[in-house]
């Protein structure tokens, strides 16, 4: 008789959960990584940044102009000193831009952008509890604008440059449509909020909003394609063409700027980086100080503030067609031409606002200001054309310095001109002539030429920056 087999107690299993937070480099079979469905898995992060940008990013960039008047009354300040956190939340920006950047390119959009989300969701719930100026400045520029210098446009273009190339254009553009049409929606109604219950009520809703809704859209973000066995713009693999480096389709020799050959210091010493960051300094100045202070013109122009309010969300939901259109026609003609021809037009408009009187009137005469508003999706799609994606974060975080430290100072100057005037009219004029200037200065814009070192790497056709065809290379961006 057969003796029964001793009892033995099942191997215990011991469940472990490893947390890597920042890990630069993710391997091809991670659970959850992007598969080769039917979707390219880039339209997915688009539209995961449409809806960060369309939310989080109206309510933070867009917000800001529905919240200027009251807090402005609340806390017994003028103009000037009002505008100064915005100011300085510019200024802040312009000084960790280089550093959030450089995180950005180093670990990625989802680490960093789910922590910023969730500091900048704490800090507007912190903001809804100053009474006081100086709590205002230090929880706005040290919780809430730390938050976002790693969130919203910042990442997210980040992502969306490193995932396409050809169809660079529309998809950024499709983020900052998101981004325009989430501020046509949520600019009236945060107004109603703040005149129904004040605006430090409201910043505990945009809080809540931020950690409950904006956050978990962190978790879509990947790496580049190649990390995952995909390519860029979902592209089969890249056949070789008769096109070589440097030789454009029509023969004549053509600037070229692979997608991942330019590094930070190399981009620095090109005469492009420069044009490009004094294009997109005069530009934002202009556009960022008039923004601050639409409402605030509007209510000058005996404009009621709700329907002010209207007005901007009106402008906004106009230029949502008008930017897919100059990402759609970006990717074929060339980008600076749009960019100019906006540009120009925004400045007409801003003159044209000086004059003009009554509500419609000053209503279509802003229309024309959304030439703006369509040009700034393909002013960041010029960095990832000229300098590619390897470095796209940290280059353009190295801009920041340069449009910042004038965005601090516009705004703030604004204010205080009206406070001592009782007029915006200075401020319109100037602001019409920095866009004809960043017009100029956009025509200017030619590809750099690529320093001569190998790489090995093959080469394929997608349009260049001026709309002509130029060879770029397929290698991976680590």
């Amino acid at each position: 008789m057969r003796r029964p087999a001793p009892y033995r107690r099942p191997p215990t299993r011991v469940w472990t959960l490893k947390i890597k937070f920042f890990q630069r480099n993710r391997s091809a079979d991670e659970p959850g990584s992007p598969g080769r469905g039917k979707i390219f898995y880039g339209w997915w992060i688009v539209g995961a940044a449409a809806f960060t940008n369309g939310t989080g990013g109206a309510l933070q960039w867009q917000g800001f102009t529905v919240l200027f008047l009251p807090v402005s009354e609340s806390l017994g300040l003028g103009l000037g000193a009002t505008a100064l956190a915005f100011g300085l939340a510019r200024a802040e920006n312009g000084v960790v831009g280089p550093l959030s950047g450089w995180l950005i390119d180093r670990y990625g959009v989802r680490p960093l952008m789910f922590v910023g989300t969730i500091i900048v969701g704490i800090g507007y719930l912190l903001l809804s509890q100053a009474d006081d100026f100086i709590t205002f400045l230090v929880v706005y520029i040290l919780v809430i604008s730390i938050g976002a210098s790693t969130s919203f446009m910042q990442a997210t273009t980040a992502s969306i440059n490193s995932w396409f190339i050809r169809k660079r254009g529309l998809a950024m553009s499709i983020n900052a449509a998101a981004f325009r049409l989430g501020g046509a929606a949520m600019v009236p109604i945060l107004s109603v909020f703040v005149l129904e219950y004040g605006w430090q009520n409201a910043s505990i809703g945009i809080g809540l909003m931020m950690l409950f809704f904006v956050t978990p859209m962190a978790l879509v973000f990947r790496r580049s394609p190649e990390a995952y066995g995909l390519n860029p713009d979902g592209d089969p693999e890249p056949e070789p063409t008769a096109l070589v480096a440097g030789a454009a389709a029509d023969g004549h020799t053509a600037p070229i700027a692979t997608y991942d050959s330019w590094t930070t210091r190399e981009a620095l010493k090109t005469r492009a980086f420069w044009v490009l960051s004094i294009g997109t300094m005069l530009r934002i100045t202009a556009h960022g100080t008039i923004f601050v202070h639409m409402i605030a013109i509007l209510d000058w122009k005996d404009v009621d503030r709700q329907v002010a309010a209207n007005m901007v969300g009106g402008l906004a939901l106009v230029a949502v067609p008008l930017i897919l259109l100059a990402g759609y026609y970006g990717d074929r003609i060339g980008r600076t031409r749009i960019l100019s021809l906006g540009y120009a037009t925004s400045a007409v408009s801003l003159f044209l606002v000086v004059f003009a009187e009554g509500t419609l009137p000053i209503f279509f005469a802003l229309l024309l200001f959304t030439g703006s508003e369509a040009g700034s999706s393909l002013n960041w799609a010029l960095v990832g054309d000229l300098f590619g994606r390897r470095s796209f974060a940290t280059i353009r975080g190295m801009m920041a310095p340069l449009y910042n430290s004038v965005l601090m100072v516009g705004p703030v100057a604004a204010g205080f001109i009206f406070d001592w005037t009782d007029t915006y009219t200075p401020v319109l004029v100037a602001g019409g002539v920095l866009m004809l200037l960043a017009a100029v200065v956009f025509m200017r814009l030619e590809a750099p030429v690529r320093p001569a070192r190998e790489i090995a790497s093959e080469q394929v056709a997608v349009p260049a920056a001026d709309g002509s065809a130029i060879a770029r290379d397929t290698s991976t961006d680590g």
